[in-house]
């Protein structure tokens, strides 16, 4: 883990902080805020805002998302609507189970709302077979240049590198995450490493940020 401090910018807020002080920081504002929806507290947690849908429904407006065929979409809360959206939109979802449990895909179009959680990925999932087009990750932070923090426990980066391993990804797909406003951070570039997946579009309740490239990518990798 790298050792360096970032500098983190909120209005007038400035602080050197490491990954974890940043974390916390995001946790306890969007807690102090009323910020956050089921389940709570968010700490240790990929948070889900107020808001989260309408910023879900955002995806739309992406031609990569419309272009897509398969959409993986990791299986946080927070980001049930995209599930649903990419199954409202004809596309088939590609998921995986808590904790790394297995891939699946799910096709279901008469019951979206029960296959778009974990339960319903077990009932309606089988196992992944098709090429992944989008990929979408929770966060716990990110900036505007594309740099992500997560829980702390690496399931997304290792969950990138699985598919990519196994061939259902090629490194070119275009990452997207879902967070609120106040999730998005001053530069964190100097945090980051090689494993680090880089995002290519922030959606908010308010807009769609496309992130300018300022490091190499996990992409690459």
């Amino acid at each position: 883990m790298k050792s360096e401090r970032c500098t983190f910018m909120r209005g007038s807020i400035v602080a050197t902080m490491t990954k974890d002080d940043i974390r916390n920081k995001i946790w306890n504002l969007l807690e102090e805020k009323a910020l956050v929806a089921f389940p709570r507290p968010c700490r240790g947690r990929i948070p889900n805002f107020v808001g989260s849908e309408r910023a879900a429904e955002r995806i739309r407006d992406l031609p990569e998302f419309m272009k897509a065929t398969c959409v993986f979409c990791a299986p946080d809360r927070v980001l049930k609507r995209v599930r649903e959206l990419v199954l409202e939109e004809r596309k088939t979802l590609a998921v995986a189970l808590p904790h790394m449990a297995g891939f699946l895909q799910i096709d279901e179009r008469d019951r979206i709302g029960l296959a778009t959680n974990i339960k319903g990925f077990r009932k309606f999932g089988e196992p992944l077979q098709k090429k992944i087009d989008l990929f979408v990750q929770g966060s716990v932070a990110v900036d505007l240049k594309g740099n992500r923090l997560g829980k702390g426990r690496g399931y997304g980066d290792q969950e990138w590198r699985h598919l990519k391993r196994n061939r259902f990804m090629d490194g070119t797909e275009k990452t997207v995450t879902v967070v609120h406003e106040e999730q998005i951070v001053d530069d964190v570039s100097n945090l980051m490493e090689k494993w680090d997946i880089w995002i290519d579009y922030i959606l908010t309740p308010e807009r769609v940020i496309r992130c300018v490239r300022a490091r190499a990518s996990a992409h690459q990798h």
